[in-house]
């Protein structure tokens, strides 16, 4: 009876004495596993430097992706040397002793020179004595290329000037300070005279090419945003395009906009100097192209669009872009029933193709603004001091000849 039962009780005091001492490891390594998940997913290095990390809880094995861009050595139980070889992106797995799958983390090599930056340059815009805020006007205009080379008129563009040509006339040379020679802007005719307009006439071009029906003004809008954000315009509409749904016979519809789109960004550089990033887009239905689906016929879109950045001081006019489109029109006139006649009805009917060449120009002008004081006066509107005027009929048409007050914002 002894016999059978003392390997009996030893195997029970060999298990609450292995219990005892094994509970105090497992209780931590629950706890380290608790606090696995406050490790980074994304490490950053500097290229040249190293990091030491620490895990909570041991560390079994760890394996760097591309180890041209990081390095990776154990430095314990619990802990590893990073280090940054070349300036890229990689990735790190981690395998501890809470789980077989590896804890994936993302690696970011940054180089010298742009961790310099990040410590000593800071980020654009941020002294409090630069304005914070800019007013950009746009100004998009469609010039008629046709009716300018039915004119014998050409617009030509040369460090930042323009040159404006109207036939009949002589050609002539602008002096030092203009734009330079004409010749060495173009290769104009002998019978065209060329009227130099600076950077700051820009506006005063296109209001004569408007006047004189060779262009147009489609828009012009006037945003403000704060320095270093973006502030987006549009002009037009959004057109209803059918979309099958696949594996069903159902129709959701999505709609597109079209029309003139403008997103810009500015950013102050300095007391008087702007930086601007403007992305432009002007488009317009096409019939002629469209498709049909289900039984719809959905137009096409013709879009003229660009992405430029440029750099501008207070006040300057800048032109962004001239984004060409032609357009092939054909007409047929015809005598009624005589004109369908074969062979014959060539001789009562005319035909005739035209070609239509339209630029799309965009006037750019920053100005640095600021708002006005809370205990500021509005200044009053155009009329507001007339709000009230009521005058009688002797007063209307024998005493009242139209010079009104100035501060009433009427004109004499």
């Amino acid at each position: 009876m002894s016999c059978r039962t003392v390997p009996v009780f030893q195997r029970l005091i060999y298990s609450v004495l292995l219990a005892g001492v094994c509970a105090p490891a497992v209780q931590a390594a629950s706890a380290g596993c608790a606090q696995l998940s406050a490790l980074p997913g994304v490490f950053e290095v500097t290229q040249g430097l190293q990091n030491e990390l620490h895990s909570p809880v041991a560390i079994t094995r760890v394996a760097i992706g591309d180890p041209k861009i990081a390095d990776v050595h154990p430095t314990g139980d619990s802990g590893f040397l990073l280090t940054g070889v070349a300036q890229g992106t990689t990735s790190l797995m981690v395998w501890t002793a809470c789980s077989t799958s590896p804890r994936q983390s993302m690696v970011f090599v940054r180089g010298a020179a742009t961790a310099g930056l990040d410590a000593h340059g800071g980020p654009p815009s941020t002294d409090p004595d630069l304005p914070s805020q800019v007013q950009t006007d746009i100004r998009f205009v469609e010039v008629s290329r046709t009716k300018l080379k039915e004119a014998s008129t050409s617009i030509i563009g040369r460090n930042g000037n323009f040159l404006f040509g109207s036939p009949n006339t002589v050609s002539g040379t602008v002096g030092p300070g203009g734009i330079g020679s004409a010749a060495a802007a173009a290769t104009l005719g002998s019978s065209t005279f060329n009227i130099a307009f600076g950077g700051g006439k820009v506006l005063g071009l296109i209001n004569a090419l408007e006047s004189s029906g060779f262009a147009y003004t489609l828009a012009r809008p006037s945003l403000v945003a704060l320095s270093g954000q973006s502030a987006s315009f549009l002009a037009g509409g959004e057109v209803p395009i059918p979309v099958p749904s696949s594996g069903s016979d159902n129709i959701s519809i999505e709609y597109k906009q079209f029309g003139i789109r403008l997103t810009l960004t500015p950013t102050v550089v300095s007391g008087d100097r702007i930086s601007l990033k403007v992305a432009p887009e002007v488009s317009e239905l096409d019939y002629s192209g469209g498709i049909t689906i289900a039984g719809t016929t959905v137009p096409a879109l013709n879009v003229r669009r660009t992405d430029t950045s440029v750099s501008l001081a207070d006040g300057e006019s800048f032109v962004i872009s001239g984004l060409i489109s032609n357009k092939t029109i054909s007409d047929v006139s015809k005598f009624p029933g005589l004109g369908d006649i074969p062979i014959l009805g060539a001789f009562f009917r005319s035909s005739s193709v035209s070609r239509e060449e339209k630029e799309l120009l965009m006037v750019v002008t920053p100005h640095l603004v600021k708002p006005l004081a809370a205990d500021a006066r509005l200044p009053n509107l155009p009329g507001e001091n007339l709000r009230n005027y009521d005058p009688n009929w002797y007063r209307m048409y024998f005493l009242e000849n139209g010079n009104f007050d100035r501060m009433s914002g009427l004109s004499k």
